[in-house]
C-alpha cells in the first residue's frame, strides 16, 4: 500500500513537471513571437516590448536586438520622430547639412520648417511678401483714441465692438452682452439654463474615448460609457484617424503600452461643439455595441443645460416639403438628445491628448495662424493643409480628423465656413493639470484667464505719424526760436 502510495506521488510530480516544461515552453514561444521586432524598432534581449529608434534615426531592418541597428539620417534628410523604418527628404526649400537630424532649416527669417510636409511657413507674428518666397515682422496700428484691439491686432472702437460682436461672433444681436478689452473677446449670453448649470454639466459620467497603443505596434479605439465598452481595431481605425506619417504609418509608434485620452469636436454650420457625453452619429455607426444603447432618458433629464445646435440647424435644411423636413428634424433631434457639449468651447489639455474633429467639405477646422492668443511659433500645421486639400480634391473625402497636442502653449483654430468661430486650445507643459476637469469650457474671460491665454504682447507697432509729425514740427519751431534769439540784436 506504501509502495503504491509512493508510485502514484511519483507519476503525479513527473505528469507535474512535464506539463509545467510543455506549458513554459508555449509561454518562451508565445513570448519570442511576441518580440518579433518591426523596422524601425530594436528588442534587447531580456526586454518584454520593443524599443523605438530615437528621433534622427530610422530602422531599416526587422529584428534588430540593440540600438546599433538604428541608423543615421543622411544629409539633407531628417527623420522627425521615433520609430521610422525610412528617412524623409527635406523638400525643396530647407535644407540639413548633418546626419542624424531630426528636422531641416529654413533658409529665411521667420520661417518655420513643418515636418509633416517639408514646408517652409511663415511663422506666429510674420507674413509673407514676395509671393510667399519671403517672411517680414507683421506690423500692426497704434490704437488711440480709446481704441481696443481684437484677437488679430485691429484697432475697434465701442460701436466698432458691438457690431463685430453681434454680426459675426454671437449667434444673433439679441446674445450680445459685451466685450473684454484685456483679451479682446466678445462676450455672448449663454443659452437658457448654462449659466446655472456650472459644473454640473460635467458631474455626470462622461463618454470615455482612448486610443490605446499596443506593444505589438497596432493600436486600437476604445470607447465606454456607464457599463458598456466597445473597441476598434487597426483596421477599422483606418477610417477614422487619417493622421499618417509619409511611410503610412499610424502615428503611434513612438508611445508603445500607452494609452491617450480623445475628445470629440463636432463642426457644424453654428461652429465648434465641444462634446462632454455622447457620441456623434458617424462614430456610432462603426462601434457595433452602440446601436443597441439607448442614453436618451439621461440626456432628457439634463435638457435645460444643453445647447441645442438643432434649433440652428433648422433654419439651414432649404426649402423641402412638410413631410421630409418633419423626418430631418426628427432625426436632428433623435442625435443631438444623446449629445452633451459646448459651443465654441476653450479647451484645456494635456500633453498627448489627442481632439478628434468630425468634418465634412464644408465645415472643417483650419489652424487660424493670425490670431494673437497662439504661442506655439513651431506648430506644425500641415495636416491641416492636407485636410484642406482632400477635402477639396479627393473623391471619397474623409469624416473625421485627429490631431495630436505634443507640445504645451495655446493654438485657435477657425471654422472654414466662419472664419469668426474659434475653438481655443491650451495645451498644459509636463507635470502641470487643468484648474477644473473639462476638457471643454465656454470661451469666457474666467476660463481664458484661468488657462493662461491671453493676446500676445511686445507687438511690433507701425510708425504713429501724428505723433512723430507733431514732435518732428515742434522741434523745428523750438530750432528756429533759437536760431532766432541767437541772431537777433540786444
Amino acid at each position: 500500500m506504501l509502495n503504491a502510495h509512493k508510485c502514484f506521488r511519483s507519476l503525479w510530480c513527473l505528469s507535474a513537471s512535464v506539463l509545467l516544461t510543455l506549458t513554459r515552453g508555449k509561454f518562451d514561444q508565445y513570448d519570442q513571437e511576441k518580440l518579433v521586432c518591426q523596422p524601425g524598432f530594436y528588442c534587447p534581449e531580456g526586454s518584454s516590448t520593443p524599443v523605438p529608434c530615437p528621433k534622427g534615426t530610422y530602422g531599416l531592418t526587422a529584428e534588430g536586438v540593440s540600438i546599433d541597428s538604428c541608423l543615421k539620417c543622411p544629409p539633407h534628410h531628417y527623420c522627425p520622430r521615433p520609430g521610422l523604418s525610412a528617412f524623409m527628404p527635406c523638400g525643396p526649400e530647407a535644407e540639413q547639412p548633418q546626419s542624424g537630424q531630426d528636422t531641416c532649416i529654413c533658409p529665411r527669417e521667420g520661417q518655420s520648417f513643418q515636418a509633416s510636409d517639408g514646408r517652409c511657413p511663415c511663422t506666429i507674428g510674420y507674413q509673407p511678401i514676395n509671393n510667399g518666397d519671403a517672411c517680414v515682422h507683421k506690423l500692426y496700428d497704434v490704437c488711440r483714441d480709446g481704441k481696443i484691439r481684437t484677437q488679430y491686432g485691429d484697432c475697434l472702437d465701442r460701436l466698432q465692438w458691438s457690431l463685430h460682436c453681434k454680426q459675426q461672433v454671437c449667434q444673433s444681436a439679441e446674445e450680445y452682452q459685451s466685450f473684454d478689452g484685456e483679451l479682446g473677446l466678445c462676450m455672448c449670453k449663454e443659452p437658457p439654463g448654462r449659466a446655472a448649470c456650472g459644473g454640473l454639466c460635467r458631474s455626470k459620467p462622461a463618454t470615455e474615448l482612448k486610443l490605446q497603443c499596443q506593444s505589438n505596434g497596432n493600436i486600437k479605439l476604445v470607447w465606454s460609457e456607464d457599463d458598456q465598452v466597445s473597441d476598434l481595431l487597426d483596421s477599422m481605425l483606418n477610417t477614422v484617424f487619417k493622421q499618417r506619417d509619409s511611410q503610412g504609418t499610424l502615428l503611434c509608434n513612438s508611445h508603445l503600452n500607452s494609452s491617450r485620452p480623445v475628445y470629440i469636436v463636432q463642426t457644424t454650420e453654428v461652429g465648434f461643439l465641444g462634446l462632454l457625453s455622447g457620441l456623434p452619429k458617424e462614430l456610432q455607426q462603426l462601434f457595433p455595441v452602440t446601436s443597441q444603447l439607448d442614453s436618451e432618458s439621461s440626456a432628457e433629464a439634463d435638457a435645460d443645460f444643453l445647447w441645442e445646435v438643432a434649433k440652428d440647424k433648422e433654419t439651414s435644411l432649404g426649402e423641402t416639403n412638410s413631410s421630409s423636413r418633419r423626418e430631418n428634424n426628427h432625426d436632428i433631434h433623435e442625435e443631438e438628445r444623446s449629445l452633451t457639449g459646448v459651443l465654441n468651447p476653450t479647451s484645456c489639455l494635456h500633453l498627448g491628448d489627442v481632439i478628434l474633429f468630425t468634418v465634412n467639405r464644408h465645415h472643417y477646422p483650419q489652424y487660424d495662424l493670425d490670431n494673437l492668443y497662439n504661442t506655439n511659433s513651431d506648430f506644425d500645421w500641415g495636416a491641416f493643409r492636407r485636410l484642406e486639400e482632400e477635402l477639396t480634391l479627393s473623391w471619397t473625402p474623409p469624416s473625421f480628423f485627429s490631431v495630436v497636442f505634443n507640445q504645451p502653449g495655446v493654438y485657435v483654430f477657425t471654422l472654414s465656413s466662419h472664419q469668426h468661430k474659434h475653438l481655443y486650445v491650451r495645451v498644459m507643459p509636463e507635470g502641470a493639470q487643468c484648474y477644473e476637469p473639462g476638457p471643454f469650457f465656454p470661451s469666457l474671460p474666467h476660463h481664458m484667464t484661468r488657462m493662461g491665454i491671453r493676446r500676445r504682447q511686445n507687438l511690433l507697432l507701425r510708425p504713429d505719424w501724428l505723433v512723430t509729425g507733431g514732435l518732428l514740427f515742434g522741434a523745428v519751431a523750438i530750432l528756429c526760436f533759437c536760431v532766432t534769439l541767437l541772431v537777433s540784436p540786444c
